[in-house]
Protein backbone atom coordinates (compact mmCIF):
# COMPACT_ATOMS: atom_id res chain seq x y z
CA UNK A 1 0.00 0.00 0.00
CA UNK A 2 2.78 2.40 0.61
CA UNK A 3 4.51 1.78 -2.97
CA UNK A 4 2.28 3.49 -5.14
CA UNK A 5 2.77 7.27 -3.38
CA UNK A 6 6.42 6.18 -4.32
CA UNK A 7 5.55 5.14 -8.14
CA UNK A 8 3.42 7.82 -8.42
CA UNK A 9 5.63 10.85 -7.35
CA UNK A 10 7.61 10.47 -10.55
CA UNK A 11 4.81 10.67 -12.80
CA UNK A 12 3.36 13.18 -11.10
CA UNK A 13 6.65 15.39 -11.71
CA UNK A 14 6.68 14.43 -15.21
CA UNK A 15 3.01 15.82 -15.57
CA UNK A 16 3.90 19.31 -13.84
CA UNK A 17 7.18 19.36 -15.90
CA UNK A 18 5.29 19.20 -19.49
CA UNK A 19 2.60 21.36 -18.07
CA UNK A 20 5.82 24.00 -17.10
CA UNK A 21 7.53 23.60 -20.41
CA UNK A 22 4.00 23.94 -22.49
CA UNK A 23 2.74 26.91 -20.66
CA UNK A 24 4.95 28.71 -19.07
CA UNK A 25 8.26 27.90 -20.90
CA UNK A 26 5.73 27.75 -24.48
CA UNK A 27 7.00 26.16 -27.68
CA UNK A 28 9.92 26.70 -30.21
CA UNK A 29 8.18 27.29 -33.88
CA UNK A 30 7.58 24.06 -35.88
CA UNK A 31 6.38 24.08 -39.51
CA UNK A 32 3.84 22.00 -40.23
CA UNK A 33 3.21 22.73 -44.06
CA UNK A 34 6.19 22.97 -46.44
CA UNK A 35 5.92 25.69 -49.52
CA UNK A 36 5.08 23.92 -52.77
CA UNK A 37 6.90 24.09 -55.77
CA UNK A 38 5.58 25.37 -58.72
CA UNK A 39 5.81 26.21 -62.40
CA UNK A 40 4.53 29.63 -63.61
CA UNK A 41 4.54 31.65 -66.74
CA UNK A 42 5.78 35.29 -66.90
CA UNK A 43 2.81 37.96 -66.31
CA UNK A 44 1.11 35.74 -63.45
CA UNK A 45 1.28 35.55 -59.68
CA UNK A 46 2.71 33.03 -57.51
CA UNK A 47 1.48 32.28 -54.32
CA UNK A 48 3.58 30.59 -51.32
CA UNK A 49 2.57 29.47 -48.15
CA UNK A 50 3.86 28.10 -44.88
CA UNK A 51 2.22 26.42 -42.01
CA UNK A 52 3.91 26.32 -38.34
CA UNK A 53 2.96 25.51 -34.98
CA UNK A 54 4.20 27.04 -31.56
CA UNK A 55 4.32 30.20 -29.05
CA UNK A 56 2.70 33.21 -30.16
CA UNK A 57 3.67 35.15 -31.68
CA UNK A 58 5.51 33.72 -34.71
CA UNK A 59 7.75 35.96 -37.14
CA UNK A 60 8.16 35.63 -40.94
CA UNK A 61 11.16 35.73 -42.75
CA UNK A 62 11.57 34.42 -46.58
CA UNK A 63 14.22 33.99 -48.87
CA UNK A 64 14.74 33.27 -52.34
CA UNK A 65 18.37 31.53 -53.31
CA UNK A 66 19.64 32.36 -49.60
CA UNK A 67 18.87 36.41 -49.69
CA UNK A 68 16.51 37.58 -47.51
CA UNK A 69 13.43 39.17 -49.25
CA UNK A 70 12.85 42.88 -48.08
CA UNK A 71 9.18 43.25 -46.69
CA UNK A 72 8.25 39.33 -46.79
CA UNK A 73 7.14 38.91 -43.65
CA UNK A 74 4.03 36.88 -43.85
CA UNK A 75 2.99 33.42 -43.78
CA UNK A 76 2.34 33.70 -47.17
CA UNK A 77 4.47 34.95 -50.13
CA UNK A 78 2.74 36.42 -53.31
CA UNK A 79 5.45 37.03 -55.88
CA UNK A 80 4.82 38.92 -59.02
CA UNK A 81 6.14 37.35 -62.13
CA UNK A 82 8.07 40.06 -64.58
CA UNK A 83 11.06 37.91 -65.67
CA UNK A 84 12.48 34.72 -65.66
CA UNK A 85 15.40 35.29 -63.60
CA UNK A 86 12.88 34.97 -60.75
CA UNK A 87 13.31 31.63 -60.89
CA UNK A 88 14.79 29.15 -57.54
CA UNK A 89 14.06 28.25 -54.37
CA UNK A 90 11.90 29.97 -51.58
CA UNK A 91 12.15 28.98 -48.30
CA UNK A 92 10.84 30.18 -44.80
CA UNK A 93 12.19 31.03 -41.30
CA UNK A 94 9.42 30.69 -39.31
CA UNK A 95 10.93 32.41 -35.57
CA UNK A 96 9.72 33.15 -31.72
CA UNK A 97 11.25 33.84 -28.68
CA UNK A 98 12.52 30.41 -27.75
CA UNK A 99 13.93 29.42 -31.65
CA UNK A 100 13.37 29.42 -35.13
CA UNK A 101 12.32 26.49 -37.65
CA UNK A 102 12.99 26.70 -41.28
CA UNK A 103 10.64 25.33 -44.44
CA UNK A 104 12.19 22.78 -47.15
CA UNK A 105 12.33 24.93 -50.23
CA UNK A 106 10.00 25.19 -52.99
CA UNK A 107 11.31 25.15 -56.35
CA UNK A 108 10.11 27.59 -58.69
CA UNK A 109 9.68 27.51 -62.67
CA UNK A 110 9.67 30.45 -64.32
CA UNK A 111 8.19 30.19 -68.21
CA UNK A 112 8.97 33.29 -70.39
CA UNK A 113 11.05 35.00 -72.89
CA UNK A 114 14.83 35.08 -72.43
CA UNK A 115 16.35 37.62 -70.78
CA UNK A 116 20.34 38.84 -71.59
CA UNK A 117 22.09 38.48 -68.15
CA UNK A 118 25.90 39.75 -69.86
CA UNK A 119 24.92 41.26 -72.99
CA UNK A 120 28.36 41.53 -75.89
CA UNK A 121 31.05 43.89 -74.98
CA UNK A 122 33.18 45.90 -76.91
CA UNK A 123 35.83 44.43 -78.95
CA UNK A 124 38.53 46.04 -80.97
CA UNK A 125 40.99 44.08 -83.21
CA UNK A 126 43.12 44.74 -86.43
CA UNK A 127 43.12 44.38 -89.79
CA UNK A 128 43.23 40.61 -90.79
CA UNK A 129 42.71 39.88 -86.69
CA UNK A 130 40.03 37.73 -84.82
CA UNK A 131 37.39 39.22 -82.17
CA UNK A 132 35.07 37.23 -79.95
CA UNK A 133 31.81 38.37 -78.75
CA UNK A 134 29.49 36.59 -76.20
CA UNK A 135 26.11 37.14 -74.38
CA UNK A 136 24.80 34.91 -70.83
CA UNK A 137 20.88 34.55 -71.24
CA UNK A 138 18.44 33.02 -68.91
CA UNK A 139 15.47 31.64 -70.43
CA UNK A 140 13.25 28.33 -71.02
CA UNK A 141 15.00 26.04 -73.29
CA UNK A 142 15.30 25.47 -76.40
CA UNK A 143 16.90 29.13 -77.03
CA UNK A 144 18.08 30.00 -80.62
CA UNK A 145 20.15 33.07 -81.24
CA UNK A 146 21.17 34.87 -84.06
CA UNK A 147 23.26 37.53 -84.51
CA UNK A 148 22.86 40.83 -86.13
CA UNK A 149 25.50 43.77 -87.88
CA UNK A 150 23.74 47.08 -88.24
CA UNK A 151 20.53 45.31 -87.06
CA UNK A 152 21.06 42.65 -90.06
CA UNK A 153 21.15 39.18 -89.89
CA UNK A 154 24.69 37.70 -89.98
CA UNK A 155 24.67 34.58 -91.82
CA UNK A 156 25.44 31.59 -89.60
CA UNK A 157 25.99 33.47 -86.64
CA UNK A 158 23.51 31.24 -84.29
CA UNK A 159 25.23 30.60 -81.47
CA UNK A 160 25.95 31.86 -78.20
CA UNK A 161 29.70 32.83 -79.18
CA UNK A 162 29.77 35.01 -82.13
CA UNK A 163 33.67 34.75 -83.96
CA UNK A 164 34.83 37.30 -86.37
CA UNK A 165 37.80 36.08 -88.37
CA UNK A 166 40.19 37.68 -91.01
CA UNK A 167 38.18 41.15 -89.84
CA UNK A 168 38.06 43.37 -92.47
CA UNK A 169 37.59 47.26 -92.29
CA UNK A 170 33.55 46.85 -93.65
CA UNK A 171 33.00 44.53 -90.40
CA UNK A 172 33.40 47.04 -88.11
CA UNK A 173 30.33 48.94 -86.85
CA UNK A 174 27.22 47.60 -84.34
CA UNK A 175 26.99 44.04 -83.01
CA UNK A 176 24.49 42.42 -81.16
CA UNK A 177 22.43 39.59 -81.10
CA UNK A 178 18.69 37.89 -81.03
CA UNK A 179 17.67 35.17 -78.58
CA UNK A 180 14.10 34.07 -79.22
CA UNK A 181 12.05 30.88 -77.17
CA UNK A 182 8.69 29.53 -77.38
CA UNK A 183 7.31 32.57 -74.93
CA UNK A 184 9.61 35.78 -76.95
CA UNK A 185 12.52 37.27 -78.27
CA UNK A 186 14.82 39.37 -76.66
CA UNK A 187 17.70 41.99 -78.53
CA UNK A 188 20.72 42.53 -76.49
CA UNK A 189 22.39 46.20 -76.96
CA UNK A 190 24.41 47.23 -78.85
CA UNK A 191 28.55 46.11 -78.78
CA UNK A 192 30.91 48.39 -81.23
CA UNK A 193 33.54 45.97 -83.18
CA UNK A 194 36.45 48.91 -84.45
CA UNK A 195 38.91 47.04 -86.94
CA UNK A 196 41.89 49.32 -86.72
CA UNK A 197 45.19 49.11 -89.68
CA UNK A 198 48.36 47.67 -88.24
CA UNK A 199 50.11 49.97 -86.55
CA UNK A 200 53.45 51.19 -87.49
CA UNK A 201 56.07 50.16 -85.55
CA UNK A 202 57.87 52.53 -82.68
CA UNK A 203 59.22 53.30 -79.58
CA UNK A 204 58.67 55.05 -76.51
CA UNK A 205 60.32 55.34 -73.61
CA UNK A 206 59.52 56.66 -70.26
CA UNK A 207 57.22 57.90 -68.02
CA UNK A 208 60.46 58.20 -65.73
CA UNK A 209 59.71 56.84 -61.33
CA UNK A 210 62.28 57.42 -58.99
CA UNK A 211 61.10 54.78 -56.28
CA UNK A 212 63.97 53.21 -55.26
CA UNK A 213 66.51 53.87 -58.48
CA UNK A 214 65.44 56.17 -61.71
CA UNK A 215 63.04 53.63 -64.08
CA UNK A 216 61.69 54.17 -67.26
CA UNK A 217 59.58 51.89 -69.39
CA UNK A 218 60.60 50.98 -72.90
CA UNK A 219 57.48 50.21 -75.10
CA UNK A 220 57.07 48.60 -78.68
CA UNK A 221 54.30 49.14 -80.58
CA UNK A 222 54.73 46.07 -82.85
CA UNK A 223 53.00 44.78 -85.83
CA UNK A 224 53.87 41.07 -85.45
CA UNK A 225 56.55 41.25 -88.23
CA UNK A 226 59.74 41.94 -86.25
CA UNK A 227 62.81 39.58 -85.07
CA UNK A 228 65.11 42.01 -84.13
CA UNK A 229 65.17 45.61 -82.74
CA UNK A 230 67.67 47.93 -81.68
CA UNK A 231 67.72 51.44 -80.55
CA UNK A 232 69.91 54.26 -78.42
CA UNK A 233 69.79 55.93 -75.91
CA UNK A 234 70.96 59.48 -74.91
CA UNK A 235 70.73 61.02 -71.57
CA UNK A 236 72.84 63.41 -69.31
CA UNK A 237 75.55 61.93 -67.68
CA UNK A 238 76.22 64.75 -64.86
CA UNK A 239 72.70 63.58 -63.60
CA UNK A 240 72.26 59.68 -64.64
CA UNK A 241 74.69 57.24 -63.96
CA UNK A 242 75.02 53.15 -64.41
CA UNK A 243 72.49 53.34 -67.11
CA UNK A 244 71.38 50.05 -68.51
CA UNK A 245 68.67 48.09 -70.13
CA UNK A 246 67.06 45.22 -68.39
CA UNK A 247 64.34 43.44 -70.81
CA UNK A 248 61.30 41.85 -69.96
CA UNK A 249 60.65 38.33 -71.04
CA UNK A 250 57.03 36.77 -71.48
CA UNK A 251 57.70 33.86 -69.43
CA UNK A 252 60.85 35.83 -67.41
CA UNK A 253 60.46 36.64 -63.68
CA UNK A 254 59.25 40.12 -62.83
CA UNK A 255 61.93 42.10 -60.97
CA UNK A 256 62.05 44.05 -58.34
CA UNK A 257 57.95 46.44 -57.73
CA UNK A 258 57.07 46.11 -61.44
CA UNK A 259 53.30 45.44 -62.38
CA UNK A 260 52.44 41.98 -64.16
CA UNK A 261 53.46 41.28 -67.66
CA UNK A 262 52.60 42.89 -70.76
CA UNK A 263 51.36 41.02 -73.83
CA UNK A 264 54.26 42.46 -76.01
CA UNK A 265 56.74 41.22 -73.83
CA UNK A 266 59.93 40.06 -75.65
CA UNK A 267 60.09 36.12 -76.51
CA UNK A 268 62.13 33.85 -73.71
CA UNK A 269 64.89 33.49 -76.54
CA UNK A 270 65.85 37.05 -77.03
CA UNK A 271 69.05 37.82 -76.89
CA UNK A 272 70.18 41.53 -75.75
CA UNK A 273 73.44 43.40 -76.37
CA UNK A 274 74.43 46.48 -75.16
CA UNK A 275 76.74 48.55 -76.41
CA UNK A 276 78.32 51.04 -73.57
CA UNK A 277 81.48 52.53 -75.65
CA UNK A 278 79.66 55.74 -75.15
CA UNK A 279 78.16 55.64 -71.56
CA UNK A 280 80.61 58.42 -69.78
CA UNK A 281 79.59 60.84 -72.84
CA UNK A 282 75.31 59.93 -72.16
CA UNK A 283 74.84 57.11 -74.49
CA UNK A 284 73.94 53.47 -74.82
CA UNK A 285 73.40 51.26 -77.68
CA UNK A 286 70.82 48.28 -77.13
CA UNK A 287 70.65 45.18 -79.55
CA UNK A 288 67.91 42.50 -79.17
CA UNK A 289 66.95 39.81 -81.53
CA UNK A 290 64.77 36.73 -81.23
CA UNK A 291 64.48 33.48 -83.29
CA UNK A 292 60.41 33.89 -84.80
CA UNK A 293 58.15 37.16 -85.34
CA UNK A 294 55.66 36.28 -82.23
CA UNK A 295 54.85 39.60 -81.02
CA UNK A 296 51.50 40.69 -80.62
CA UNK A 297 50.53 43.78 -82.41
CA UNK A 298 50.25 46.57 -80.72
CA UNK A 299 51.92 48.46 -77.64
CA UNK A 300 53.73 46.61 -75.33
CA UNK A 301 56.34 46.67 -72.54
CA UNK A 302 59.40 44.89 -73.53
CA UNK A 303 62.01 46.12 -70.60
CA UNK A 304 62.94 48.96 -68.67
CA UNK A 305 66.13 51.45 -68.58
CA UNK A 306 67.25 51.89 -65.16
CA UNK A 307 70.13 53.82 -63.54
CA UNK A 308 70.90 55.68 -60.32
CA UNK A 309 70.68 60.27 -59.45
CA UNK A 310 74.18 61.24 -59.40
CA UNK A 311 75.50 62.48 -57.01
CA UNK A 312 74.21 65.66 -55.75
CA UNK A 313 71.41 65.59 -58.69
CA UNK A 314 67.91 65.76 -57.10
CA UNK A 315 65.80 66.28 -60.58
CA UNK A 316 65.41 63.40 -62.68
CA UNK A 317 63.82 65.53 -65.44
CA UNK A 318 66.92 67.39 -65.58
CA UNK A 319 68.24 64.04 -66.98
CA UNK A 320 67.16 64.76 -70.63
CA UNK A 321 66.21 61.09 -71.45
CA UNK A 322 65.88 60.16 -75.10
CA UNK A 323 66.34 58.59 -78.32
CA UNK A 324 69.34 58.92 -81.03
CA UNK A 325 71.36 56.87 -84.05
CA UNK A 326 74.44 56.74 -81.48
CA UNK A 327 76.24 54.30 -81.19
CA UNK A 328 73.62 51.93 -82.09
CA UNK A 329 71.64 52.82 -85.04
CA UNK A 330 67.55 52.08 -84.84
CA UNK A 331 66.12 49.46 -86.60
CA UNK A 332 63.94 46.67 -86.49
CA UNK A 333 63.77 43.82 -88.73
CA UNK A 334 62.49 42.26 -91.07
CA UNK A 335 61.82 45.88 -92.88
CA UNK A 336 57.60 46.73 -93.39
CA UNK A 337 57.25 46.95 -97.29
CA UNK A 338 61.29 46.69 -98.24
CA UNK A 339 61.69 50.11 -95.72
CA UNK A 340 63.13 50.43 -92.56
CA UNK A 341 60.27 52.18 -90.76
CA UNK A 342 60.95 52.18 -87.06
CA UNK A 343 60.18 55.63 -85.46
CA UNK A 344 62.42 56.56 -82.59
CA UNK A 345 60.26 59.30 -80.13
CA UNK A 346 61.42 61.04 -77.53
CA UNK A 347 60.30 60.10 -74.29
CA UNK A 348 57.01 60.91 -72.90
CA UNK A 349 55.53 64.15 -71.79
CA UNK A 350 55.49 64.20 -68.18
CA UNK A 351 51.59 65.75 -66.57
CA UNK A 352 53.12 68.55 -64.63
CA UNK A 353 49.89 70.03 -62.98
CA UNK A 354 45.56 68.82 -62.91
CA UNK A 355 43.47 72.02 -62.37
CA UNK A 356 40.36 71.59 -60.72
CA UNK A 357 37.10 70.45 -62.10
CA UNK A 358 34.61 72.80 -62.37
CA UNK A 359 30.96 73.39 -64.36
CA UNK A 360 30.42 74.61 -67.66
CA UNK A 361 26.61 76.49 -67.36
CA UNK A 362 26.67 76.75 -71.60
CA UNK A 363 27.88 73.40 -72.36
CA UNK A 364 26.70 71.53 -69.44
CA UNK A 365 30.18 69.31 -69.25
CA UNK A 366 32.24 68.84 -66.31
CA UNK A 367 35.79 70.26 -67.06
CA UNK A 368 39.64 70.50 -65.89
CA UNK A 369 42.73 71.85 -67.34
CA UNK A 370 45.91 69.68 -68.00
CA UNK A 371 49.38 71.57 -67.68
CA UNK A 372 52.15 69.17 -69.00
CA UNK A 373 55.74 69.62 -70.73
CA UNK A 374 57.88 68.06 -72.55
CA UNK A 375 61.23 67.03 -70.89
CA UNK A 376 63.17 65.46 -72.80
CA UNK A 377 65.64 66.50 -75.65
CA UNK A 378 63.66 65.75 -78.58
CA UNK A 379 60.68 67.16 -80.85
CA UNK A 380 57.72 65.22 -80.12
CA UNK A 381 55.33 64.85 -83.21
CA UNK A 382 51.80 64.46 -81.13
CA UNK A 383 51.10 64.49 -78.31
CA UNK A 384 48.28 62.16 -76.52
CA UNK A 385 46.63 62.17 -73.56
CA UNK A 386 44.14 58.85 -73.00
CA UNK A 387 41.54 58.84 -69.97
CA UNK A 388 40.88 56.03 -67.87
CA UNK A 389 38.93 55.33 -64.71
CA UNK A 390 35.83 57.43 -65.30
CA UNK A 391 33.19 55.72 -63.66
CA UNK A 392 29.67 56.15 -63.08
CA UNK A 393 27.56 59.00 -61.91
CA UNK A 394 24.91 58.50 -58.86
CA UNK A 395 22.55 57.70 -62.12
CA UNK A 396 24.44 54.84 -62.40
CA UNK A 397 25.48 56.27 -65.95
CA UNK A 398 28.94 56.00 -67.31
CA UNK A 399 30.64 59.13 -67.17
CA UNK A 400 32.15 59.70 -70.56
CA UNK A 401 34.67 62.01 -72.18
CA UNK A 402 32.64 64.87 -74.32
CA UNK A 403 36.07 65.96 -76.13
CA UNK A 404 37.21 62.75 -77.12
CA UNK A 405 38.93 62.01 -80.87
CA UNK A 406 39.25 58.54 -81.10
CA UNK A 407 39.72 55.47 -78.56
CA UNK A 408 42.83 53.09 -78.30
CA UNK A 409 42.50 49.07 -79.46
CA UNK A 410 42.61 46.86 -77.88
CA UNK A 411 41.51 48.63 -74.66
CA UNK A 412 38.57 51.04 -76.21
CA UNK A 413 40.37 54.17 -73.72
CA UNK A 414 39.41 57.13 -75.52
CA UNK A 415 41.92 59.62 -75.70
CA UNK A 416 42.52 63.27 -77.58
CA UNK A 417 45.41 64.51 -79.53
CA UNK A 418 46.97 67.79 -79.46
CA UNK A 419 49.96 67.84 -82.10
CA UNK A 420 53.66 68.43 -81.74
CA UNK A 421 55.25 70.09 -78.68
CA UNK A 422 58.85 71.13 -78.70
CA UNK A 423 61.40 70.31 -76.26
CA UNK A 424 60.97 72.16 -72.72
CA UNK A 425 57.98 73.73 -73.53
CA UNK A 426 54.97 73.58 -71.76
CA UNK A 427 50.80 73.04 -72.88
CA UNK A 428 47.54 73.18 -71.37
CA UNK A 429 44.34 71.21 -72.01
CA UNK A 430 40.74 71.59 -71.45
CA UNK A 431 39.76 68.06 -71.09
CA UNK A 432 35.29 68.11 -71.16
CA UNK A 433 33.37 65.56 -69.13
CA UNK A 434 29.64 64.58 -69.92
CA UNK A 435 28.20 63.67 -66.31
CA UNK A 436 24.28 63.42 -66.46
CA UNK A 437 23.26 63.71 -63.03
CA UNK A 438 25.50 67.16 -63.40
CA UNK A 439 26.87 66.55 -59.31
CA UNK A 440 29.19 63.78 -59.55
CA UNK A 441 33.23 64.65 -60.15
CA UNK A 442 34.78 62.54 -62.39
CA UNK A 443 38.01 60.87 -61.20
CA UNK A 444 39.96 60.04 -64.34
CA UNK A 445 43.54 58.60 -64.64
CA UNK A 446 45.23 60.71 -67.27
CA UNK A 447 48.44 59.41 -69.60
CA UNK A 448 50.38 61.81 -71.65
CA UNK A 449 52.32 60.27 -74.36
CA UNK A 450 54.49 60.90 -77.47
CA UNK A 451 53.07 59.64 -81.17
CA UNK A 452 54.20 59.99 -84.28
CA UNK A 453 52.76 62.98 -86.33
CA UNK A 454 50.06 61.74 -88.83
CA UNK A 455 47.23 63.01 -90.71
CA UNK A 456 43.79 61.84 -90.69
CA UNK A 457 42.07 61.00 -93.91
CA UNK A 458 39.12 62.78 -95.13
CA UNK A 459 35.82 60.90 -95.06
CA UNK A 460 33.65 60.15 -98.09
CA UNK A 461 30.00 60.75 -97.89
CA UNK A 462 26.57 62.44 -98.58
CA UNK A 463 26.50 65.96 -97.12
CA UNK A 464 23.16 66.07 -94.94
CA UNK A 465 20.93 69.28 -96.65
CA UNK A 466 19.03 69.69 -93.35
CA UNK A 467 21.19 70.88 -90.77
CA UNK A 468 20.92 73.72 -87.92
CA UNK A 469 23.47 75.78 -86.46
CA UNK A 470 22.99 78.14 -84.08
CA UNK A 471 25.56 80.60 -82.33
CA UNK A 472 25.55 81.15 -78.74
CA UNK A 473 27.79 83.08 -76.77
CA UNK A 474 30.74 82.57 -78.49
CA UNK A 475 30.09 78.83 -79.08
CA UNK A 476 28.22 76.98 -81.75
CA UNK A 477 25.72 73.89 -81.81
CA UNK A 478 25.04 71.85 -85.15
CA UNK A 479 22.08 69.85 -84.60
CA UNK A 480 20.99 67.68 -87.39
CA UNK A 481 19.02 63.97 -87.77
CA UNK A 482 20.70 60.98 -87.63
CA UNK A 483 19.79 57.15 -88.85
CA UNK A 484 20.69 54.34 -86.05
CA UNK A 485 24.77 52.76 -86.51
CA UNK A 486 25.45 55.49 -89.38
CA UNK A 487 28.66 57.54 -88.46
CA UNK A 488 28.37 61.62 -88.82
CA UNK A 489 31.68 63.40 -89.24
CA UNK A 490 31.44 67.46 -88.73
CA UNK A 491 33.21 69.84 -91.28
CA UNK A 492 34.45 73.48 -90.89
CA UNK A 493 35.59 76.26 -93.34
CA UNK A 494 36.06 79.82 -93.05
CA UNK A 495 34.18 80.16 -95.63
CA UNK A 496 31.62 78.71 -97.71
CA UNK A 497 33.54 78.11 -100.66
CA UNK A 498 36.15 76.16 -98.33
CA UNK A 499 34.02 73.06 -98.75
CA UNK A 500 34.77 73.35 -102.81
CA UNK A 501 38.68 74.16 -102.91
CA UNK A 502 39.14 72.01 -100.13
CA UNK A 503 40.16 74.84 -97.39
CA UNK A 504 38.12 73.03 -94.72
CA UNK A 505 38.87 70.53 -91.51
CA UNK A 506 36.75 67.08 -90.20
CA UNK A 507 36.41 66.97 -86.26
CA UNK A 508 37.31 63.50 -84.98
CA UNK A 509 35.75 61.30 -83.74
CA UNK A 510 32.67 60.88 -85.80
CA UNK A 511 29.64 60.55 -83.57
CA UNK A 512 27.06 57.44 -84.26
CA UNK A 513 23.53 58.22 -85.14
CA UNK A 514 20.82 56.71 -83.06
CA UNK A 515 17.81 57.92 -85.54
CA UNK A 516 17.16 61.11 -83.87
CA UNK A 517 18.07 64.41 -83.82
CA UNK A 518 21.41 64.50 -82.38
CA UNK A 519 23.68 67.65 -80.88
CA UNK A 520 27.54 68.62 -81.62
CA UNK A 521 28.93 71.74 -80.09
CA UNK A 522 32.35 73.63 -81.33
CA UNK A 523 33.55 75.21 -78.33
CA UNK A 524 37.62 75.22 -79.58
CA UNK A 525 40.09 72.60 -79.08
CA UNK A 526 40.83 69.48 -79.15
CA UNK A 527 37.61 69.52 -80.73
CA UNK A 528 38.41 71.89 -83.86
CA UNK A 529 42.09 73.74 -84.58
CA UNK A 530 40.72 76.83 -82.77
CA UNK A 531 37.66 78.66 -81.12
CA UNK A 532 34.92 79.27 -83.15
CA UNK A 533 34.48 83.23 -84.58
CA UNK A 534 31.20 84.30 -85.97
CA UNK A 535 31.45 84.90 -89.41
CA UNK A 536 34.61 83.24 -90.01
CA UNK A 537 33.61 79.65 -89.57
CA UNK A 538 30.83 77.50 -91.56
CA UNK A 539 30.13 73.75 -91.22
CA UNK A 540 28.11 71.26 -92.92
CA UNK A 541 27.63 66.97 -91.68
CA UNK A 542 29.08 63.86 -94.36
CA UNK A 543 26.71 60.99 -93.36
CA UNK A 544 28.51 57.71 -93.79
CA UNK A 545 26.96 54.34 -93.30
Amino acid sequence: MHLAPRHGLPLFLGVVLFLLGTTAWGQAPTITTNPTSQTNTVGTSVILSVGASGTAPLSYQWYWGGVRLPAATNSTLVIGLFNVLQAGNYLAVVSNALGSATSAPAALTVLGPPVIVTPPSPQATYLGQNATFTVQVAGTAPLTYQWLFRGGPITGATNATLSVTNAAANQAGPISVQVRNAYGTTTSLQANLIVDPWPSTALQIGPITTTNQVQAPVVLTANSTETNLSFSVTFNPAVFTNMTFVAERLLGAVLGTRSSLRPAALPEDAVVTLDTSLLSGGNLGVSIAWSQPTLPPGPGRIGWLECDLAEGATNPMAGLLGLSGTPTAGTFGPPVGGTNNLILLPMDPQTVSIGTFSLDRQTGFQQQTLTFANPGNGFVPNTRITVSNLGNDSLTNLITLANAQGRLVPWLTPYVDLGGIAPAETRECLMQFYVTDRVTTPTPTYSVSATPGFTLPTPSGAVLPNVTTRWTNGLVLVEFPTITAYRYYIQYAPTMAGFTNGNFQTSFPPMVGTGSQRQWLDSGPPRTQSPPVEGSRFYRVVETP
